[in-house]
Order: C-alpha cells, then sequence, then structure tokens
C-alpha cells in the first residue's frame, strides 16, 4: 500500500481549458478519500492523472515515495474500476478477475488461489462459472471490484461506479464497497459526483469545482464547519437555505439579525466565537441556516430558544420519518450555482428578492398547504459567509 501525493498538479487541454488548476491533495496511506463536485468539474481528470490516462500539465504525482509523471499507468501499481464495470462478456467470472493475473504470466495455481479468495471476499463463489450476462448489477460491479483486489495494488481508483446502479442497490453496495475497503485496507481514491455517496463512505471528502479544490475534510466537518459557499451549498439534502441578513450590536452585549423584515436575537455566544463577524456588523452578509435548524413550534415550543418566524406554508413533502415543509420569508435569496469559481475576481454570487426556505419538521406536525405556521429557529446554528468573496465568516 501506499499513499498518493498531488503537489500543484495542473491539466490544461490544447485549447487552453484548465480542467483542474494548481491541485495540491494527499491521500493518506490506507485511506478512503471520495472528491465529489458536479459534472465537469475536474474530478475524473483527477483521477485519470493518477492513473496515467491524462497528461499532467503541470506539478508533481507521487504514488507512495515514487513521482510517477511520466512512469506508464501499467507501472503505477494501481487498479481501477470503471463506471461501466468493463467486463469482458465471453469470459467467464473466474476469468474476468483473474484475468490480469494471466497477462502477467502468473502460474496457474495462484491465479486460481487469488481468485477464489476474491470471491469469497465479495460472495461471488457461487457464480464464478457464469458470464457477466447472468449476472445482477450488483453481482457485476462485485466483478469489476474482485478484477481489483485480486491485483493486491498500492491504490484503488473508483470511477463513478455504481452510477448504473438503481436507488435501492446504489444504497447496498455503497456499504458492501466502503466494508471491503475496510476489509483490505488498500489506499482509495473514489470519484463520485453523488453527495451521498461520499458523506456515507469517505474517511475524508475532497470537494471540487470549476478545477479548483474547495476543501478537503472528514464527512462531518464539511456538513458543520463549510470553509465557503459552495461547500455550503452542495453537502447537505436538502442544501442548505442561504439570504441576504444583517448583524448589528444592540449593545450591553446584546445582537440582533436582520433576515429581511424579521429580527432575530443573536446569541452572544455565536458573536463570541466567531470574532471576524464584528468586522461585519452593520454590512450585508450571506446567512446559512441548514433545515434541520427549522421545526414547527407548535411540536416543540423550546426549538430555537423561542426565536420565531410568522409565516405561510407553501408546500409540504411528508416522507414518513420527517416533512420538509416550504415556506418564504423576505430576505433576499443568495443563490449558489454549481459553476462558481472561487477566483479573486469572479461574481459568486446571484441574488433574487424573497427567500423559499426548506425546514426538517417532525412527522407528528399538522401543517397544511396555504395555511399560516409559526416556525421556530435554532439560530445557533446558522452559518456567516462574506458577500463578496463567498468565504466563511469564522475567526
Amino acid at each position: 500500500m501506499a499513499g498518493v501525493t498531488l503537489s500543484g498538479v495542473t491539466k490544461e487541454y490544447d485549447n487552453g481549458f484548465q480542467a483542474v488548476k494548481n491541485l495540491d491533495l494527499d491521500i493518506e496511506d490506507g485511506e478512503f478519500l471520495v472528491m465529489v463536485g458536479p459534472s465537469g468539474c475536474g474530478k475524473s481528470t483527477t483521477l485519470r492523472m493518477i492513473a496515467g490516462l491524462e497528461d499532467i500539465s503541470g506539478g508533481e504525482l507521487k504514488i507512495g515515495d515514487r513521482v510517477v509523471n511520466d512512469v506508464h499507468p501499467k507501472d503505477r501499481d494501481i487498479a481501477m474500476v470503471f463506471q461501466n464495470y468493463a467486463l469482458y462478456p465471453h469470459m467467464t467470472v473466474a476469468d474476468n478477475i483473474g484475468f490480469a493475473l494471466k497477462l502477467a504470466g502468473r502460474p496457474k495455481s495462484e491465479i486460481k488461489e487469488r481468485v477464489g479468495d476474491a470471491a469469497r471476499l465479495l460472495e461471488l463463489t457461487d457464480q464464478l462459472d457464469k458470464k457477466p450476462g447472468e449476472l445482477s448489477g450488483g453481482q457485476r460491479q462485485r466483478v469489476a471490484m474482485g478484477r481489483a483486489i485480486v491485483r493486491r495494488p498500492q491504490v484503488f481508483l473508483l470511477d463513478e461506479p455504481l452510477s448504473n446502479l438503481d436507488a435501492k442497490l446504489r444504497v447496498q453496495m455503497r456499504a458492501e464497497i466502503t466494508e471491503l475497503q475496510r476489509s483490505v485496507g488498500v489506499t482509495t481514491f473514489y470519484v463520485t459526483h453523488d453527495q451521498v455517496e461520499a458523506m456515507t463512505m469517505a474517511d475524508r471528502v475532497a470537494v471540487i469545482n470549476a478545477g479548483i479544490l474547495q476543501q478537503v475534510a472528514a464527512p462531518q466537518t464539511l456538513f458543520d464547519e463549510p470553509e465557503n459557499l459552495f461547500v455550503a451549498a452542495f453537502i447537505g439534502s436538502p442544501s442548505m437555505n442561504l439570504m441576504e441578513g444583517t448583524v448589528t450590536d444592540a449593545g450591553g452585549g446584546q445582537y440582533k439579525l436582520q433576515l429581511g423584515s424579521h429580527s432575530l436575537d443573536l446569541p452572544s455566544e455565536i458573536v463570541n466565537s466567531r470574532p471576524a463577524l464584528a468586522n461585519y456588523f452593520g454590512k450585508t452578509v450571506v446567512v446559512g441556516i441548514r433545515p434541520k435548524a427549522f421545526e414547527d413550534a407548535a411540536i416543540d415550543k423550546d426549538h430555537g430558544s423561542g426565536l420565531h418566524i410568522n409565516t405561510t406554508v407553501e408546500n409540504v413533502e411528508a416522507l414518513g420519518y420527517e416533512k420538509i415543509v416550504y415556506f418564504d420569508i423576505d430576505a433576499k435569496r443568495v443563490i449558489q450555482e454549481d459553476a462558481l469559481d472561487l477566483d479573486e475576481d469572479a461574481d459568486v454570487i446571484q441574488h433574487g428578492d424573497g427567500t423559499r426556505i426548506s425546514g426538517r419538521f417532525n412527522p407528528a406536525s399538522k401543517v397544511k398547504v396555504g395555511e399560516p405556521v409559526t416556525v421556530a429557529v435554532a439560530i445557533e446554528e446558522a452559518h456567516f459567509f462574506d458577500i463578496d468573496t463567498g468565504l466563511g465568516i469564522r475567526g
């Protein structure tokens, strides 16, 4: 096994387009790191550079202690699992799994033993004599994983491996791949556009957009402490509610947060924990509040320490275990586009009139579309961002 280090790695095509820009990323030995971002963000290009399928325009790539910028893919000691599995339809499962070993000239006895070990690990022992066309989607995915495992590489690379599966099977395979990675302990780099996959599978998640690495952290840290608006909006489902607001010092250690016509008490603990927020008193900032911070005040009168917004229910999605409730407030909305590029001169934020808020209500809530509702707000969970740069306001 080995770690992977990308230092200032850039990919620029002949037409001048930069798919990846000055990427610094360390994947630790044995770590399961997931890179996530929207379509065209540079995540698959990054994986292909690690694999040697794309040339590196600038920077340095190391696998273990070896610089591999100019090393042929077959000599990098990596194994890939592709989106379409890339199985040979005329071969049996056993032959598919052991094909790389056969090409390497390994003895038949060794191939049989290693294929058998991989099959037992992946619960494919009873399928070894079948052809890929006789297997389910999940079984074909396991065969593709087995073909990677049997080589005993230093690094696994997985490129959107679950995108062709139905929703139920994706959930099952997420758990199986995570358990498998922990079992074999191989350094793993996994790319996906699905933030749920990233959050549920990874030791750490790297969020990338427009070729620029936005943040690398443990899943919960990304959710709780997003460094910028892109991460705040991209991570979480439903996504974070973003709107314009103003923080003011009301004197005597009291603070106010103005969201449109709604004035909410802002506990001093919030301001004290973010000293930089004092530089924004009286100025417009972006306020981010996740759906879980809103609750039907009739259900939980203590939620939000008595901070309430009176509004009207616009829509309700009853999911059984919770209700997603939509309502409007008159604070200007902030729209976070997928194409956000945090370069210095980027116009990162679009503004609109009024904000449609999503809240996660207790399923016992009796709210109905078109009726008034009093919403309790856990304002201590609010996030604040600079309206010009999109960066979080923290220290």
